[in-house]
Formats: C-alpha cells, sequence, structure tokens
C-alpha cells in the first residue's frame, strides 16, 4: 500500500471508523460521533496506530484489546443480518427517509459491501438532506473506495450548506492536501478548522496532518 493510500484509509476510518463495531460491539447504540474514547475503540480494521509514533516507530498495527476481530465476516453474523433486514424494512416502510437510508449504508459499510452502501448513500442523497454532515459523511465514504471527484464534490455541497461544519471542513481539507497536492489551501481549511472547533474530536490529528503539511513545504521551499 502506498503512502497516499494509507493516509487515506486513517482519515477515513477517523471519520467514519465508528461504523465497525457499532451492531456487534456496541449493539443499537446512538448513531452519532462516539467520543475520543469510543473512537479509539471502534476504528476500522487494521488503522489504530498504522502510523509510525514516537511509541511505535515501525508503525505496526495494534488494535485495542476489545476490538471486534479485524478477520470477522460480518455480513455472516446473524446480528448483522438481523439489523439488515430492520434497515431493510425501515427504507421500505418509508422511502423518502434519508437518515433511513444512511443507517442502511452505514450497515453495508460495516460489511464492506460497498456496491450496496454506494446504492444506499446515493439514495440518501438523492433525498437531498439539510444536513451538512450527512454529505461529509458520504464523502468519506467515496474517500475510502477510491472515488476521490465524488468525495470532493460531497465536500463542496457540504461547505455550500454550511461553511463552519467541522466534518465537512476535515473532509475537504483533507482532500485538498492529499489528491489536489494543495498544501496551502489544506493548512488555510486545517487552521480554520482547529480555530472554529477547538474541541473537534480529531483535532490531534489534524494538528499532526497541519504539522506535516508545513514540514513539507517549507522543506520543498514552496
Amino acid at each position: 500500500m502506498d503512502k497516499r493510500a494509507a493516509w487515506a484509509l486513517i482519515v477515513a476510518s477517523l471519520a467514519f471508523g465508528f461504523v465497525l463495531g457499532w451492531v456487534i460491539a456496541g449493539g443499537r447504540r446512538q448513531l452519532d460521533r462516539p467520543s475520543p474514547g469510543q473512537l479509539s475503540q471502534q476504528m476500522a480494521p487494521g488503522m489504530a496506530q498504522s502510523t509510525p509514533t514516537r511509541n511505535n516507530p515501525a508503525g505496526t498495527t495494534n488494535l485495542p484489546p476489545d476490538h471486534p476481530p479485524v478477520e470477522r465476516n460480518w455480513a455472516n453474523d446473524p446480528q448483522w443480518q438481523q439489523e439488515l433486514q430492520r434497515r431493510l424494512a425501515a427504507v421500505e416502510q418509508n422511502p423518502q427517509d434519508a437518515r433511513a437510508w444512511l443507517e442502511l449504508a452505514r450497515l453495508y459499510a460495516l460489511a464492506n459491501q460497498n456496491d450496496q452502501a454506494k446504492d444506499a448513500y446515493e439514495k440518501m442523497l438523492a433525498l437531498q438532506p439539510q444536513e451538512a454532515r450527512m454529505y461529509a459523511e458520504a464523502g468519506f465514504f467515496y474517500m475510502n473506495i477510491g472515488d476521490y471527484a465524488r468525495a470532493d464534490q460531497l465536500a463542496d455541497q457540504a461547505l455550500a450548506m454550511d461553511p463552519n461544519q467541522p466534518d465537512s471542513m476535515f473532509l475537504k481539507g483533507t482532500i485538498l492536501g492529499m489528491y489536489h497536492k494543495d498544501r496551502a489551501g489544506a493548512i488555510a481549511i486545517y487552521e480554520r478548522l482547529l480555530k472554529e472547533h477547538p474541541n473537534y474530536p480529531y483535532a490531534d490529528f489534524v494538528r499532526q496532518m497541519l504539522q506535516q503539511m508545513k514540514q513539507r513545504m517549507q522543506s520543498s521551499g514552496t
């Protein structure tokens, strides 16, 4: 895996990693963003400690002790199947409910059923929910499957709806820095994110990204 792909997975994990363990490890918990403590227990497969740190210079993978097994075939799990039937019934009962489609998309994403997840996300977006964060979450999904153009489009839509929505800013800054190689643009939006939302749950990761981009700009003289 190249460095850009690894960073993509890490960022997607931070913003989207609460999906893992949602059904099996956490039960039918609230579907909003977890606390920073919960996040460390719900990181997406293989991404916890996947980059070099002071205590982990090799960048090896260390999942929390109570993390669900990453090799598990979630789609064959009886609880996942039961939850899927519940979510399918919800969208059948009310096909105009954008949040019901979002929850179904999350469930498919948990089992890496990306085609089904994509379909559910697009049906959610077609309903034009007036929540920028829902667009941002779909954007992180598309970034995670490698469709960066669609992710960028959704980031712009989310920011047009709410310029200060933190997940949308995080997504846009990441796309600018990682895929457009616009480090100056990424730095500007990351700094605004930290200024407007100093308690953002992923602020430490944003600071890490900022530091690395600034160092690269200094070393390249740009």
